[in-house]
């Protein structure tokens, strides 16, 4: 037994979210890259790029930036205060590069990780700041929340896949490691809203790992995706179905069913705002 079973108000709750998760996932979008200035800094404020280079019309829900030299692409993310800036701040948002050749998500920045990635270091933490929204109104849960955040500027992961059947697992890395590979991020954030930039360097044929490689356009994808952690990874608890009886008749055939299949879990809400995902794909054609 899994837990209560879930209640048809929760269900028609459940499908309202999943189609709000769908019109993440716009068609692609294409857009055309501007020259970068010497003065770009990977600090996640966006003050310093060149004029046009931030669009409205590329994502849902925040605004982007490509700009670009000989030798690398710079990518910018402005969050708006809304309910996408709230699960990008809390479960992280993965930026997939996909160039020629490239199988789809098989190379992203992670960046933030997000506060629940960074509360899996204190046992406990993560379920509970999902879980129970009143758990930070104590002041040392308070505490652990704040200092995520302040940190999230430092933790960034790598998702590296050498096939489309290998399974999509972040791995942390260090600020030193990303820089070797010629990569470097940075966020800035306030208290309503949430910056960031990604530097990648252009394959120059040398076939390095963690390079854009486009195709001979110079055109190359970016999918923006925020994916929670699954229920089961939160709780430690299998999400499973239950036989359930119920009393309903079709008017037309008059047929009666007695018993259907039906989700259980103990927390409804929880699982609901897992299953909540985003996704958006941008096609870039480089400046030459």
């Amino acid at each position: 037994m899994h837990g209560s079973p879930l209640p048809a108000w929760f269900a028609l709750l459940l499908s309202g979210i999943i189609a709000l998760a769908l019109t993440g996932c716009s068609g692609t979008k294409s857009v055309q890259s501007v020259q970068a200035p010497s003065s770009i800094v990977v600090d996640g404020d966006l003050s310093d790029w060149p004029s046009g280079s931030l669009r409205s019309n590329l994502a849902d829900d925040f605004d982007v930036a490509i700009t670009n030299n000989s030798t690398h692409v710079y990518i910018g993310v402005s969050f708006r205060n809304n309910r996408t800036f709230q699960m990008a701040r809390d479960h992280g948002l993965r930026i997939y590069i996909e160039g020629e050749g490239d199988f789809r998500r098989s190379f992203a920045i992670v960046f933030p990780t997000g506060i629940v990635e960074a509360l899996g270091d204190i046992p406990g933490a993560r379920r509970n700041y999902l879980e129970n929204p009143s758990w930070q109104n104590l002041p040392e849960n308070q505490r652990l929340v704040n200092r995520a955040e302040e940190r999230m500027g430092e933790r960034v992961q790598i998702i590296r896949r050498t096939h489309s059947r290998d399974s999509i697992r972040p791995a942390s890395v260090s600020m030193e490691q990303l820089r070797a590979n010629g990569i470097d991020v940075g966020l800035h954030t306030g208290s309503r809203v949430m910056s960031l930039e990604v530097k990648i360097p252009i394959d120059d044929g040398s076939g390095e790992y963690f390079a854009i490689r486009p195709d001979n356009n110079g055109r190359f994808y970016i999918d923006f995706e925020i994916e929670p952690m699954s229920y089961e990874q939160i709780t430690g608890e299998s999400v499973g179905f239950e036989t359930v009886d119920v009393q309903e008749t079709d008017s037309r055939s008059g047929r009666t069913h007695r018993s259907r299949q039906q989700l259980s879990v103990s927390n409804p809400r929880l699982y609901a705002l897992l299953n909540y995902s985003y996704r958006n794909r941008v096609r870039v054609t480089l400046d030459r």
